[in-house]
């Protein structure tokens, strides 16, 4: 008797279907192919790459960030009153303390022939000399002039962000031949240009999505 229940207990665990299975089930071809299509033509997100990935990958590109803060900040709170590697840290730095083995505060860096109040904004990576001055002409900026050397090993050779900005009067970024770079200050349209990708079916109902300001990778599946 002990022996017949066991056998159906055995034969009962055996044909039931675990919840992956039944996921699976429903999990058709033609839904499975469309999804992976979909995300076949996102770009790979750094933070769900897998971690063994990484060993057989190259080294990471080096990249640089560039910030204005165009309200500047106050000399004697910025920059450490010591030198050398045990320097102590100043008010402003102190947010930063758990970092201090990952950076480097340079001082000096200022331009005395660039004045003219807000418009030296458009001299802070270029030194450009006189912005005020008539017949001015900006130079190439320094994110460009890295961009040159670093940009065609990454994906985007420079973004130029910006905030509450003049796109046809101010800018960060200027070629070598003195000419302006507007910044981008949308949020959605940067998110376009950086994940909105695919034949225009795909982009068009992405698109969709990102307007009912839903998640675009609901597209997926």
């Amino acid at each position: 008797m002990n022996h017949t229940r066991q056998d159906r207990r055995n034969s009962n665990f055996n044909n039931r279907k675990s919840p992956i299975d039944n996921h699976q089930s429903n999990l058709t071809r033609r839904r499975f192919l469309r999804g992976a299509g979909v995300s076949l033509a996102l770009p790979l997100l750094q933070s769900i790459r897998p971690a063994f990935a990484k060993n057989n990958e190259s080294p990471t590109p080096r990249r640089m960030l560039l910030i204005s803060n165009n309200l500047g900040v106050l000399p004697k709170q910025f920059f450490p009153k010591t030198s050398g590697r045990d320097y102590e840290l100043s008010p402003y730095l102190q947010d930063l303390a758990e970092f201090r083995n990952d950076f480097t505060v340079f001082s000096g860096l200022s331009h005395p022939d660039v004045d003219g109040g807000h418009s030296t904004e458009n001299c802070f990576l270029t030194a450009a000399r006189g912005p005020t001055k008539s017949g001015f002409r900006n130079t190439i900026s320094l994110d460009q002039f890295a961009a040159e050397r670093l940009g065609p090993v990454t994906r985007f050779s420079t973004l130029n962000l910006g905030v509450n900005i003049d796109k046809a009067n101010r800018s960060l970024s200027w070629t070598r031949d003195g000419v302006l770079l507007p910044a981008e200050d949308s949020a959605s349209a940067l998110f376009r240009k950086m994940f909105i990708q695919g034949d225009p079916s795909a982009v068009k109902r992405q698109l969709h999505k990102l307007d009912e300001r839903a998640s675009i990778l609901d597209t997926l599946l």
